[in-house]
């Protein structure tokens, strides 16, 4: 298959890096927004959260995890990284996909259903059980991401299984 130059190996780079920050941002920014709202918030406050936390995730998150997936896969498909010479680029790969394959199925849908629910409910919005089950998963699902997300980071710096395809080393 045809290589990038190395020019173009440093744009998709960027995009790459710039994409997985952004992602990265988001799901700290995701981890510390249910500390903004206890039981005595008023229910404008309430909604305003879930509108926010509905950005960050939606319209935020979710564009920048899908283009590093896509840039990840570029990596492997248009550079010397590769799948198969470098196993940990592969299991980076798949953690990514994985993570945005969840969020997209199972964590997307919650947040919309949130906030049409947050729109619907009159009154008593931070003490409902609904909306408290609902910040635990989201609780949850950020420490989850989080920790797969650095992870995913530490596999980078320290590039384990390095060179699988080059004469059988590891």
């Amino acid at each position: 298959m045809r290589k990038l130059s190395a020019g173009g190996q440093k744009a998709l780079n960027v995009v790459h890096l710039t994409a997985a920050s952004v992602w990265t941002a988001c799901v700290l920014l995701l981890l510390l927004f249910p500390r903004l709202v206890g039981p005595d918030t008023p229910d404008e406050g309430v909604r305003m959260f879930v509108a926010l936390y509905r950005f960050t995730d939606i319209l935020v998150l979710s564009p920048a995890a899908t283009v590093t997936v896509l840039t990840g896969l570029a990596y492997a498909l248009f550079t010397p990284w590769g799948f198969r010479r470098h196993g940990w680029v592969l299991l980076k790969w798949i953690i990514s996909l994985g993570l945005v394959i969840w969020g997209t199925v199972h964590l997307g849908p919650s947040v919309d259903a949130l906030l049409a629910w947050s729109r619907e409910t009159p009154a008593g919005l931070a003490r409902d059980p609904r909306f408290l089950g609902a910040l635990r998963l989201a609780t949850g699902a950020a420490i989850c991401n989080t920790l797969l997300l650095f992870g995913v980071i530490a596999i980078s710096v320290f590039k384990p299984w390095k060179n699988l395809g080059s004469k059988g080393q590891v």
